[in-house]
């Protein structure tokens, strides 16, 4: 007899939380790839005077490693089910907000995506405590 694991049903609340992850890690892979790949996206190089950076690879790759990756993370965890989907998705909303916040603080330039990108990140978070209020924040030790 062959038996099987059972496949976690997701709810819909998880789905849009993972969803709004997911489109927020699309975006980030979108810009750093863009950013790494000889700025295929079009960033002024004089946006870098006064910045340490020297091109907008490492700009880049930052934002892929802080933002993409936490955030693509965080929706497969939720997709999952882990009991660590709430912290997961927690921090990958305020590594958003942290990145957007760093972005303003070091090009001291403003542009209109930023906050959006800061509110999308905010939600996150608030989305994440909203969908997990009856269920521990942090996984339950075993």
């Amino acid at each position: 007899m062959v038996t099987s694991t059972p496949v976690p049903v997701v709810p819909r609340r998880h789905w849009s939380l993972a969803g709004l992850e997911g489109l927020i890690a699309l975006s980030a892979v979108y810009g750093g790839i863009g950013l790494v790949a000889a700025n295929a996206i079009g960033m002024p190089d004089e946006w870098l005077v006064g910045t340490p950076f020297g091109s907008w690879a490492l700009p880049g790759v930052l934002l892929l490693t802080v933002v993409a990756a936490p955030m693509a993370a965080a929706a497969m965890l939720e997709l999952r089910r882990s009991p660590w989907a709430a912290i997961g998705s927690v921090a990958a909303g305020a590594a958003q907000v942290g990145w957007i916040a760093g972005e303003l603080l070091i090009m001291q330039r403003y542009n209109v995506l930023q906050p959006v990108m800061m509110l999308l990140g905010l939600l996150v978070v608030l989305v994440a405590v909203t969908v997990r209020r009856r269920e521990p924040l942090w996984p339950p030790s075993r």
